[in-house]
């Protein structure tokens, strides 16, 4: 973790002197692109816990993603935030929002699907925590449901509004942009095992391409919503198994 927190600190000091961004954004960019991905990972090599609370995990999940979100929009709309985050959170048509959302979510699940069968074939399955953290009772729904709706809301708006709005305020061009945060968004889904970070980054991309070409950010809010409601509620036996 230090180690994490060393390299964090060098990339923030880096994107504030090398870039536009002031010292809140640089450092807050550091952690969606280093920190989180980087604690993702050492987490993984500690020994993986037995017996997973699946309630307090939805519940100590959701207020993380949700504070993420909510720092991400405070300061992507704030003083010296990255200009472009702003055209993207406008909601100007929302016919064309909600079939757009909609096709986003076809192609996810198409994904998830394709992954499946490719885990089959391959031999391999699913990560411990991973089947772990699917819900099982009433309850457990419902409150997963609730993650799933904060999860569609506040990582995109931190890791596609506002994260592509910062590389490209750093200097970066938008497809780097888009590639850059697909990769660290991967990698914070570490938990999910290698084909999880590969099939999270490749996700990531997609959705990070669909919000520079429809310079939306709400059907990505859509389609990720309801891609982890399908998945938790409906899908989860067929990708599992």
């Amino acid at each position: 973790m230090r180690v994490v927190s060393l390299i964090c600190c060098i990339t923030a000091s880096i994107l504030f002197i090398n870039s536009n961004l002031n010292l809140l954004n640089a450092f807050f960019l550091s952690i969606l692109l280093v920190g989180l991905p980087g604690m993702a990972i050492t987490q993984m090599r500690m020994p993986n816990v037995s017996v997973i609370s699946r309630k307090e995990a939805y519940l100590t999940s959701g207020m993380a993603i949700i504070l993420m979100g909510s720092l991400a929009l405070g300061l992507g709309l704030g003083a010296g935030g990255p200009t472009g985050m702003s055209h993207y959170i406008r909601l100007e048509n929302w016919p064309r929002e909600i079939l757009i959302g909609l096709v986003l979510t076809i192609l996810g699940i198409g994904l998830l699907m394709a992954f499946s069968f490719l885990r089959r074939i391959s031999g391999s399955k699913e990560t411990e925590i991973v089947a772990q953290l699917m819900p099982v009772t009433s309850e457990e729904k419902l409150l997963f449901s609730g993650l799933s709706v904060c999860a569609g809301l506040g990582e995109e708006v931190a890791y596609r509004g506002y994260a592509i709005s910062a590389v490209v305020m750093a200097g970066g061009s938008a497809p780097f942009a888009a590639i850059v945060t697909s990769v660290a968004f991967g990698l914070v889904h570490s938990y999910q095992g290698f084909i999880g970070i590969f099939r999270t980054g490749i996700f990531g991309l997609i959705m990070g391409s669909a919000l520079l070409y429809t310079e939306s950010l709400w059907s990505l809010v859509l389609a990720h919503t309801l891609i982890d409601l399908l998945t938790g509620l409906v899908l989860t036996k067929k990708l599992l198994d």
